[in-house]
């Protein structure tokens, strides 16, 4: 990245290659999560699994405390526009009854993003001031999301386009008060490669470290996520094709309920195939004394996944300060700090004459670890900031 012309334009510094950084879990395995994990079974997975959204206001306190006292990563399935559809218009999922989101979501979305805006911040503030602001948790952002974009939809079904800057603003109030969360996005397994392309082209993918399942019903035996027709996405067509590392979930059934345990994700041989197609994790509903140990004996049998994600850093909302006016200047030469927030200045950068590069620094020593720091840049008596976050 190149810094030229005015020192006003500094203020939209949109830092966005990736960085080097510690992988999202503890070490770069396949991954066990679970919900009401307690016991031994808290031995044997690295991840815990909330429901967010099913109150209007932050109730996930004691799921971040317990994931931060046990050392496990959050994992938010976030279901936010749903429950607040259910909640304020009736709207139930589509599988259930009558209104819809599959008829009336759509218009909800339209008239109401405000409204889940605010849900959405009251979340993320939750967690960062439950689970701290340098802990790293992942949001797995609204399951079946492309039901919004039906034709079945009351005036229409929001366009792709729509679709995705609905998600970006969403997103962006996410990182605005939880600066270390990472995304995953929703894959809607029955509509087909061509559909998978379009969708996740108009939802920026970049943004989404993984793609996930949600509902409980992939298939772990098959090639195919769950549905097998013709021109349905595979596990590894997904990783193929965007080069990100899928989260898949089990044991869930219509509104949530639970289903009868997989045992396929405890198979070695099926967890070996899986883990060569892209899938990184996965995590159980049902949580019987069994699966600890049915995890021990599998892991020394199971591959390390093809990729693990290293993290990106994205720039973050945050308010410019200046010692003195900011004046508008041709060139700029000056230091460039990166600091956590601790205050701790982890490395510094020259800029000569308005010229600095991102990847050089990046492929320095600077070992940057998932969370939120701080660019500050000084150009004489003037001081820049930006707020950014690793992923």
């Amino acid at each position: 990245m190149k810094f030229t012309g005015l020192i006003a334009s500094l203020m939209f510094l949109a830092l966005s290659q990736s960085v080097s950084a510690d992988n999202f879990f503890t070490e770069c395995r396949f991954h066990y999560g679970a919900g009401n994990a307690s016991g031994t079974l808290l031995n044997d997975i690295d991840y815990m699994v909330a429901w967010a959204g099913s109150s209007q206001s932050f109730n996930l306190g004691s799921f971040f405390t317990n994931c931060k006292t046990n050392n496990k990563t959050p994992v938010l399935i976030s279901y936010i526009i749903a429950f607040t559809a259910r909640a304020d218009s009736g709207l139930q999922d589509c599988n259930v009854g009558t209104p819809s989101l599959c008829q009336q979501g759509a218009n909800f979305i339209r008239y109401n993003m405000p409204k889940i805006l605010s849900v959405y911040a009251a979340y993320a503030k939750g967690a960062e001031q439950n689970f701290g602001p340098t802990n790293k948790m992942i949001w797995c952002m609204e399951p079946d999301y492309e039901q919004y974009s039906e034709n079945g939809q009351a005036g229409g079904g929001l366009t792709p386009a729509q679709c995705g800057t609905y998600m970006g603003e969403i997103l962006d109030t996410i990182a605005h008060y939880a600066p270390n969360s990472v995304f995953s996005m929703d894959i809607s397994p029955w509509k087909d490669t061509t559909f998978q392309k379009n969708w996740y082209t108009a939802l920026n993918i970049k943004r989404f470290s993984f793609i996930n399942t949600s509902g409980g019903q992939s298939t772990p035996s098959s090639v195919f996520i769950s549905n097998n027709q013709t021109g349905c996405p595979t596990w590894a067509w997904v990783f193929k094709t965007f080069g990100t590392p899928m989260i898949a979930d089990a044991d869930y059934g219509t509104a949530g309920s639970a289903t009868a345990f997989i045992t396929a994700w405890q198979d070695s041989a099926t967890l070996t195939a899986r883990i060569k197609d892209g899938v990184i994790a996965m995590s159980h509903n049902q949580t019987p004394a069994a699966l600890a140990p049915a995890i021990e004996a599998v892991r020394s049998k199971i591959p390390t996944p093809p990729k693990c994600p290293a993290g990106t850093l994205v720039a973050a909302p945050f308010e410019m300060k200046s010692a003195g006016p900011i004046s508008s200047l041709s060139a700029i030469s000056g230091k460039m700090d990166l600091i956590d927030l601790s205050g701790r200045i982890i490395d510094t950068r020259n800029i000569v004459q308005g010229n600095f590069s991102w990847d050089a620094w990046k492929s320095g020593a600077v070992r940057m670890h998932p969370g939120a720091y701080i660019v500050r840049l000084k150009v004489g008596e003037q001081i820049l900031q930006k707020k950014v976050f690793v992923n």
